[in-house]
């Protein structure tokens, strides 16, 4: 069995039950050719990357759909024919798939039960024994004293004193002696003379 996957932009002039008609034309489409359509999808109208001329107009936008479904014989060919005339398809796509696989639900999150705390706090005073701190309360000092250590040593990272100016002066002095020294008037005098020799 082959697995396609078919993404249309129908034309954004089309009224709602107009753009139902024509996705149903497509669909009876597949249908008739022992397809079976496994999975469809309306996106509704988005902005186009480019803009697309179809007969004498030029959309800026266009109705998505998408369909999955899977056949014994393949007709590619004649579904693009198909959709390529139909007047009211912007663009198509025709493309094998992986098998369609649902996603499945994610499971329910399971509601802790916690006891309310004036009870237990009477009964423990009847029988004497130390109440029991709620897990959120302990989680939470937990992340109190894991978030005030970095704290704490990014304010002694401040603390400490910055580079001064006296510190700075032996880099001053060293860009110095690397500059080169400037040409001097007695440098270009030899230059001079070499040119005046060779004319």
């Amino acid at each position: 069995m082959r697995h396609y996957e078919l993404v249309v932009i129908l034309s954004p002039m089309l009224n709602q039950e107009e753009s139902a008609d024509a996705w149903g034309r497509i669909t009876g489409f597949i249908s008739n050719r022992q397809a079976e359509i496994v999975h469809e999808e309306t996106w509704g109208t988005r902005r186009l990357a480019y803009p697309i001329r179809k007969g004498q107009y030029q959309f800026l936008e266009g109705t998505y759909h998408l369909t999955r479904f899977t056949t014994e014989a393949p007709f590619n060919q004649e579904l693009e024919t198909f959709l390529r005339l139909d007047e009211q398809v912007l663009r198509s796509m025709v493309v094998v798939a992986q098998p369609y696989v649902p996603k499945p639900e994610p499971p329910p999150v399971a509601e802790v039960q916690v006891a309310e705390e004036p009870e237990q706090a009477e009964a423990a005073v009847e029988a004497d024994v130390p109440v029991a701190e709620p897990v959120e309360a302990v989680a939470v000092s937990d992340a109190t004293d894991a978030t005030e250590a970095p704290v704490a040593e990014a304010e002694e990272a401040v603390a400490e004193p910055e580079a001064t100016v006296e510190d700075e002066a032996p880099v001053a002095e060293a860009e110095e002696a690397v500059a080169e020294p400037e040409a001097t008037v007695e440098d270009e005098a030899p230059v001079a003379e070499a040119e005046e020799a060779v004319a």
